[in-house]
């Protein structure tokens, strides 16, 4: 279903308060910074807006998860944490390898000096919008320190099997599945937990594997909604390259919140993360069927 401002369930009303905060937070940035961005690309606009808003929801869910209140500051970290998400994967799907490998090599640069040259408009709102994300949290704590290098080295790791596919064409079957599927698994499942680490003092230890779990869950779902885009513009994954995609996402999905329900504990929290997965699974499992007979769909902004 297309971005819409239902207002059914608590989730949907969820919804529409965090479409209005990080437009709040985020188009000031973008008027400043990449004007452009608003001026002559609504739809990716509009898809930045979404993607920060449910980044804003699932940051609600693990902040509660962790045992912290989900106040206007961690709202705004939310926020911020979906803009740079939706710059840096389009970095890394949008514009070809070469801008693809420029944005390894640059974030290779901010990681190990703390600066990088900006080319771009786009690239300066990136480095606003992660420099406020930094100056929010000490970067140095353990386990933020390694879910931001380990989601680095997870899109390090995206980018050189796209700039080399015969490394993965080269392997049996069975190896290159495992690959793509553990490539997907880190990707999102870091990515999240980056974004927990920038809400949250400390995670409890036992909660990090479940929240990890969760952030892979969405990027099986994400590639099952994009896949014909995806093979539009030949890329690989892991649910393009099975027999039969919607089975396979079906059966990760039941076991993955079988696995939440049981790990993680009772609460507002959970059931919020729950409630959000369970309906982006609805709403691609949607977007993948519409895009199969529709491909003029591929950039509409969905739920």
């Amino acid at each position: 279903m297309y971005a819409s401002q239902s207002l059914h369930t608590p989730l949907d009303q969820l919804f529409s308060f965090y479409r209005k905060q990080v437009v709040t937070c985020l188009k000031p940035l973008v008027l400043e910074y990449y004007p452009d961005l608003f001026t002559q690309r609504q739809d990716e606009y509009r898809k930045m807006m979404e993607l920060s808003a449910k980044m804003t929801v699932v940051g609600h869910a693990c902040a509660e998860i962790a045992g912290f209140p989900y106040d206007a500051r961690r709202q705004m970290i939310g926020s911020l944490f979906g803009g740079c998400c939706f710059l840096a994967d389009s970095f890394i799907d949008d514009f070809g390898l070469d801008v693809a490998n420029s944005y390894i090599d640059r974030m290779d640069d901010l990681l190990t000096k703390g600066w990088f040259e900006i080319q771009t408009d786009r690239e300066k709102l990136f480095y606003v919008i992660i420099g406020r994300l930094f100056a929010e949290r000490d970067v140095l704590d353990p386990l933020l320190r390694q879910a931001i290098l380990l989601l680095f080295q997870a899109q390090k790791r995206d980018v050189a099997f796209r700039s080399d596919p015969e490394s993965i064409r080269s392997r049996p079957r069975r190896e290159q599945l495992r690959i793509l599927r553990e490539s997907a698994r880190n990707r999102s499942g870091h990515a999240i937990l980056v974004l927990t680490g920038f809400l949250v003092p400390a995670i409890p230890l036992h909660y990090v594997s479940m929240i990890f779990l969760a952030g892979s869950l969405i990027m099986h779902i994400d590639d099952h909604g994009d896949c014909y885009s995806d093979l539009h513009y030949h890329r690989v994954t892991y649910l393009n390259q099975v027999a039969d995609p919607e089975r396979t996402l079906r059966r990760i999905f039941q076991g993955h919140i079988a696995r939440l329900r049981q790990g993680l504990p009772e609460g507002s929290g959970r059931d919020l993360l729950i409630a959000f997965l369970s309906k982006y699974f609805a709403t691609r499992l949607k977007k993948h069927r519409l895009q199969k007979t529709h491909r003029e769909l591929a950039w509409a902004v969905y739920d």
